[in-house]
This record gives C-alpha cells, sequence and structure tokens, in this order.
C-alpha cells in the first residue's frame, strides 16, 4: 500500500492545501455553525486537523484538541492559532492508526473532508476503533466523507479547474473490486509556472458500510445529511454523507 498520505501534505504540496483551505470562508462558517450545534460543549478532537481550519474557530467556546500527521499544516494551524489568540486549542502531531490519548478521554471527535479510507480495510478499521476508544460514554463522532455512489454516478476520468493561484488536473480511476479511487493530480502554479504532481488512493465507503462499521463498535447513528445545511442525505444525488453518532 503507497504511503501517499505522508508526502501529500508536506512540502510544496502543502501550500496548495493552505490555499484550497482558504478559499473555504464561506463553507467554513457553515460547517463550524453545524458543528456548534451538534457537539457538546466539553474536550473535542479535530481529527486530522489541517491548519486549524475549524479547530481554531471551534475553540472559541470549548476546548479543541486538532491532530494531523502533517508538520507543515500543523505549524501553519500554530500560527493561525496564535493570530487568533485561540487560548483553548492544543495541537498535537500523531498518526490517526494509533492515537496517542486515553481511553474515554473526548466529549466529541470530528473527522471532516474525506479524511478517513486512507490505508488498508484493516488499518481504515483501526482508525475507527482507536476514534471510538478516545471518546468517552455518550460522546458524539462526527463523520463527512464524499459519497462514492454519487462520485460514480457524475464520474469523469479525466479533469481541471482554475483556482486564482493555480490549475489542477485530475486523472481518476474506479476500481470496483477494491473500491477505491485512484487519482493523478497535477497542480500548476500560475504566477511561477511551476508544476508539482502527486498519485493516490483512496477507499471510499458507502452509506450502508459505513452503517455496518458504526454498530460493529457500539455507535449509534443519530442523524445523516447530504450537506452541512442539514439537508436530507440522498444516496443518489447528496455529493457528502454527514453522520452524527453517539456512542
Amino acid at each position: 500500500m503507497s504511503r501517499w498520505y505522508k508526502s501529500m501534505f508536506e512540502a510544496k504540496l502543502a501550500n496548495y492545501w493552505l490555499r484550497l483551505s482558504d478559499l473555504r470562508k464561506e463553507q467554513t462558517e457553515q460547517q463550524v455553525a453545524f458543528l456548534k450545534d451538534v457537539l457538546p460543549r466539553g474536550l473535542t478532537l479535530d481529527h486530522c486537523c489541517g491548519p486549524g481550519r475549524l479547530s481554531i474557530a471551534l475553540s472559541e467556546d470549548r476546548s479543541v484538541v486538532g491532530l494531523d500527521l502533517s508538520r507543515e499544516l500543523l505549524n501553519e494551524a500554530r500560527k493561525r492559532g496564535k493570530n487568533a489568540n485561540a487560548k483553548n486549542l492544543s495541537l498535537i502531531r500523531g498518526d490517526m492508526r494509533h492515537l496517542p490519548f486515553r481511553p474515554d478521554v473526548f466529549d466529541s471527535v470530528i473527522n471532516v473532508w474525506t479524511s478517513f479510507g486512507y490505508f488498508s480495510e484493516k488499518e481504515n478499521e483501526l482508525v475507527l476503533n482507536e476514534i471510538v476508544r478516545s471518546m468517552g460514554a455518550e460522546g458524539i463522532f462526527v463523520m463527512d466523507i464524499a459519497n462514492p455512489e454519487n462520485l460514480i454516478r457524475r464520474f469523469q476520468e479525466k479533469d481541471w479547474s482554475e483556482r486564482e493561484h493555480f490549475f489542477l488536473l485530475e486523472q481518476r480511476n474506479w476500481e470496483w473490486e477494491t473500491k477505491r479511487m485512484k487519482c493523478r493530480w497535477i497542480y500548476i502554479d500560475k504566477a511561477s509556472g511551476e508544476l508539482n504532481e502527486i498519485s493516490f488512493d483512496h477507499r471510499l465507503y458507502s452509506f450502508s458500510e459505513l452503517q455496518r462499521m458504526y454498530k460493529a463498535r457500539g455507535l449509534k447513528i443519530i442523524d445523516v445529511y447530504g450537506s452541512f445545511a442539514k439537508e436530507k442525505f440522498d444516496s443518489s444525488n447528496s455529493e457528502e454523507i454527514i453522520i452524527v453518532a453517539r456512542k
């Protein structure tokens, strides 16, 4: 299994993620409002926090721990947290397969922007086990991932997009047997013309698969939405699966 996740969020590629994150101001506001509505006020783990897009905002009225593997994104989160005077925010570098926390410590955990499915089937299950282990009784878990049924319905093998500072070329391959999306991304900086490339593969889980995984770990699904505007989840048409579950 490729270890693409170790390089995808570091070095020059980290700048791509930072720029993409900064384009999501309106979406971030909607997500924060959603999370503040469904999460308890206790200690929250932002699982794969990146540059602190959600952690910093959530820490305004609760204690938040942000966890990520990327040194560069965590360094950026520290800078942004300091600029925002985020006093209730702690940032920790760690591997999501082996969380560096005691059992039952968090009142809530969030995993947003399809940050689940990076590894083999066995390792992905270990990630979910670790999340559940770290949550206290009655803890709330919110997961936001891409909906594979919708992705497959509107699948394009090749695509490109233009943003303010860069072009992104994408080549995709969906493997039916393994249910993995294998992608090649070429990111071109408009100012310098510099090109960066990365290939990765991501296991995408359907809602029915996640239901079975949650049930096996004692997680009770409270709500499922198709967007952070709390639109009803539609397996064919919703771009996202947003699950709110209780331990």
